[in-house]
């Protein structure tokens, strides 16, 4: 649009800071093209860890117990992070490979899971 009217300059007051390049975001898991690289296997585990949050939500959101165990494995994963991290004195290199999750891996759902139970 400024092409066409044949503006060549702008004046920064007409540059809003959500606009730049600079501007701090509040979701810091959105990829951009200015972002460090350091930072990239990190955004790629997030990016692994989302998908697969996703799948797990569809498939618990099917029935209100499907949706209580999968609270109660989260509550676990949750309790051996914070655990886990407070025995590294607050290194934030937490990675599922460090963790032991042999217990959650035996959490099974109740036989009649299986069973669609729509409540709507």
């Amino acid at each position: 649009m400024l092409s066409f009217e044949q503006v060549s300059q702008v004046s920064p007051r007409y540059i809003l800071e959500r606009w730049s390049k600079k501007v701090k975001r509040r979701h810091t898991h959105i990829k951009s093209s200015h972002d460090e690289p350091l930072l990239e296997p990190r955004s790629k585990r997030f990016d692994q860890l989302i998908f697969r949050s996703q799948n797990i939500c569809k498939f618990a959101s099917e029935s209100e117990e499907l949706t209580a165990i999968l609270h109660h494995a989260y509550d676990n994963v949750m309790a051996e992070m914070e655990s886990l991290k407070a025995k590294r004195k607050g290194t934030s290199s937490l990675s599922h490979e460090d963790a032991n999750l042999d217990p959650l891996t035996s959490f099974k759902a109740p036989k009649d899971s299986n069973k669609r139970t729509s409540k709507e």
